[in-house]
Order: structure tokens, then sequence, then C-alpha cells
């Protein structure tokens, strides 16, 4: 069976020989990889002309040897499990950032492909955070990070590679205030053309 580890260098998660053999520089990482490292394929997400242009919550389905939880001791004291959701569109994949304190700061990474349907279109990826209840908003608010987009200029029927990294702090709006009171975040992507999307991994990595 393949193993896996972050890379110290770039936050990534990536194939090693030996799991162990790289320094971790990292205080931990969570990670959910689909069936696509163990010999199967990645988690399917079909966009539809009518939800172009408008971020979508996506599928994702992981793998039975896909969990790696390493957080640090404060997160999985503060929670069992690391993420919330069925892994569907409507009850999406959900970090936990339960645990995390305002010295911590974060990385994340999610790896998947876009089969774009028609020419021309491009690929937009973010962070969607609710806070926690020091906003005092009801229900919490939400704000976001966005990564660099991509276009896809090779036209349409093409699988687009895409393994955006996005780094953020723990700022107070995240912060852990109390139990079950810490802020969360799920990956979203938005296309100007139709097509699917097959996600195989998503990555938190905590410093």
């Amino acid at each position: 069976m393949p193993k896996y580890a972050i890379n110290p260098i770039t936050g990534t998660f990536d194939q090693v020989a030996d799991a162990l053999s790289l320094p971790q520089t990292s205080q931990g990482h969570y990670a959910l990889l689909s069936s696509a490292y163990y010999g199967g394929s990645g988690t399917t997400t079909e966009i539809v002309t009518a939800d172009t242009d408008v971020y979508q919550d996506l599928n994702f389905t992981v793998d039975s040897s896909g969990l790696y939880d390493h957080r640090i001791s404060n997160m999985k004291s503060a929670a069992a499990a690391g993420h919330t959701g069925a892994g569907t569109t409507v009850d999406p994949i959900v970090f936990d950032l339960e645990g995390l304190t305002l010295t911590s700061s974060c990385s994340f990474q999610a790896v998947f492909r876009f089969d774009p349907d028609e020419d021309g279109g491009r690929l937009d990826s973010r962070l969607c955070f609710t806070k926690n209840s020091v906003s005092g908003d009801s229900p919490p608010s939400e704000f976001f990070i966005e990564a660099t987009s991509a276009a896809m200029e090779s036209g349409a029927d093409v699988d687009y590679a895409q393994s955006p990294v996005i780094k953020f702090i723990i700022n107070e709006d995240i912060t852990t205030h109390g139990v079950g009171d810490a802020g969360s975040f799920r990956f979203q992507v938005r296309s100007d053309v139709a097509g699917t999307v097959t996600l195989d991994n998503l990555t938190l990595s905590i410093f």
C-alpha cells in the first residue's frame, strides 16, 4: 500500500517511499484521500450550465484507508473527528478548527481535476469559513479566501489538474472560544462553463 506524508517544504501531501522519511516541520496534519490513491478513482461532481458562475460545494467520498488524522493534541481533545459532513453537495465535508488558537496558522491543499464541456473557461476555488460566536451573528457569518484562478486554455474535454494551496492564520473570527465554539471551513469551486470536477484529496496542515 502506498504511503503518504506532508512535504515540509511545500505543505502538500505527497507519496513517499517511507512516510516517516520526511522531516516534520508542521505541528500536524489532517488528510482525506479518495480511492484514487488506492487503485480506484476520485469523486465526481457535475457542474451543469445552470450552476455556472456560482461557487459549488463538492461531492467527496473518503477511501476506507484514506483518513490520516495527525492533528495536534489540542484538536484531538476538542473534537473526536477533524471534519463533519457526508461528502455530498448538500452535506459537504467541513473541516473543524476547534482546538486551534491565535498562535496557529494553517495551509490547505485540494487535489482535483476539471474536465470542461466548452472551450475558453475559467475555474476558481476558495475556502468558505464559518465564524465562531465572537461575531455575534446568528446564524454565524462567513468569509472567504480565494486561490488563484485557472484558465483552461487547451479547450474542452481535457482534464485540467489543479492543486491549489491556500494559507491562513487563526484569527479572532475562527479561533477556539469554548467547547463547540470555533471556526470551520469547506472547499468550493466555481466555473464559468459546465463540466466535471473529480476530487482526489483534501489536506489541512497545522503550523
